[in-house]
C-alpha cells in the first residue's frame, strides 16, 4: 500500500440525493466490497456511522477499536479510516458537508464539543446503552425516509433530523460529566476555544505556555481544565496533534523527515525524530515502513 493509493472521497461521489448530504445502509455498503477488504481512506466531509449489529474492526487514525453492536463514531473530514466486518452489518453511514452545517443553523459546538468529532488523538466510539437504543434507530431511520422522498422541504427536515441526533448524542456523552451548567459553559468554551488555537498554530506553537497566553489563563490551569473534560492534558493534546499530522504527513506526502520536521516546526530533524520516537516508540522512518508495508 503505497501513500499515493490512500484516497479521499468526495460526497457527490456518495449520493445522488444531494452534494451535501448522504445516508446509507452499512449492510449495502457491505455488500458492495462483495467479499473483498476495505482499503484505508479519508473523506472530504463529516460522517456518523451507527452500527446497530456487528463484529470487527475499525481504524481511526492509526487506532483500532473492536466493533460491538450498538455503537457510533464520528469522523472529521481528513481523517484516515478502515472499517472492516467479519460478518455483515446491520446500521447507517449519515455523512454531510460544512455547508449543509451552515445552511441548517447546525452549531459549530455541536461539532466540536467535547467528545464527538476529533480530528486528532483518540476517535473512540460512543456506546449506545439498550435503553437508548430505540431512540437512536428511530432518528436514523426518519433521516432515511425524509431523504428519500420528494416532499418539500426535505433538506430543511433532514438538517433538523440531524441536528436533533447530535444534540441527543452530545446529551448523551455528558451524562456523567459535572452538572453545573456555569462551569459546563466555562470549562467546554476553554477547550473548544483551545482546540481552535491548536489546529491553526499546531505548526509554530508546540508549547502549553502558548495557547494559555493566548487564552488569558495560566498553563497549570489549561493543563488541569483540559484533562478534567477530556482525561488527557492540554500538553496531551499538543503532542497527539502533532504526531497524527506527522503520520498522515509521512502516509500521504513524499517529503523527506528533515522537510517534514521543518514543515511541523522542528528546527532539527533529530528533534522531531527523537520526539515521534518517544511517542510511537518507532522513528519515522520505521513507522513509514511498518504501515505501507501492513
Amino acid at each position: 500500500m503505497l501513500h499515493q493509493e490512500i484516497k479521499t472521497y468526495t460526497l457527490a461521489e456518495k449520493t445522488a440525493f444531494s452534494s451535501d448530504f448522504s445516508i446509507k445502509r452499512m449492510e449495502a455498503s457491505y455488500s458492495l466490497l462483495n467479499g473483498r477488504k476495505p482499503a484505508p481512506h479519508r473523506h472530504d466531509y463529516y460522517s456518523i456511522y451507527y452500527i446497530v449489529k456487528g463484529t470487527g474492526s475499525h481504524i481511526v487514525d492509526f487506532m483500532e477499536y473492536e466493533i460491538e453492536d450498538g455503537q457510533l463514531y464520528f469522523l472529521m473530514p481528513g481523517q484516515m479510516h478502515k472499517l472492516e466486518f467479519s460478518s455483515e452489518p446491520q446500521g447507517f453511514i449519515v455523512s454531510f458537508s460544512e455547508h449543509f452545517l451552515i445552511s441548517n443553523a447546525i452549531p459549530d459546538y455541536l461539532i466540536n464539543d467535547i467528545y464527538l468529532f476529533n480530528d486528532y488523538g483518540q476517535s473512540p466510539p460512543l456506546p449506545i446503552h439498550e435503553s437508548s437504543a430505540a431512540l437512536y434507530l428511530n432518528l436514523f431511520e426518519q433521516i432515511e425516509t425524509f431523504s428519500g422522498s420528494l416532499e418539500k422541504y426535505t433538506l430543511e427536515a433532514v438538517g433538523a433530523l440531524v441536528k436533533l441526533l447530535l444534540i441527543q448524542s452530545n446529551n448523551h456523552c455528558s451524562l456523567k460529566k459535572e452538572e453545573n451548567p456555569q462551569f459546563l459553559e466555562t470549562t467546554n468554551h476553554l477547550l473548544r476555544s483551545f482546540k481552535q488555537l491548536l489546529n491553526k498554530h499546531y505548526v509554530e506553537k508546540h508549547m502549553v505556555n502558548d495557547y494559555a497566553e493566548m487564552l488569558a489563563v495560566t498553563p497549570d490551569y489549561l493543563n488541569k481544565t483540559v484533562k478534567s473534560i477530556t482525561g488527557k492534558s492540554a500538553k496531551d493534546h499538543i503532542q497527539s496533534k502533532l504526531i497524527t499530522e506527522a503520520k498522515r504527513w509521512l502516509l500521504f506526502t513524499n517529503q523527506s523527515n528533515k522537510e517534514l520536521a521543518y514543515s511541523l516546526g522542528f528546527e532539527e530533524s533529530a528533534h522531531f525524530n527523537n520526539f515521534f520516537k518517544k511517542n510511537t516508540g518507532m522513528t519515522p522512518t520505521e513507522f513509514k515502513t511498518t504501515t505501507l508495508q501492513s
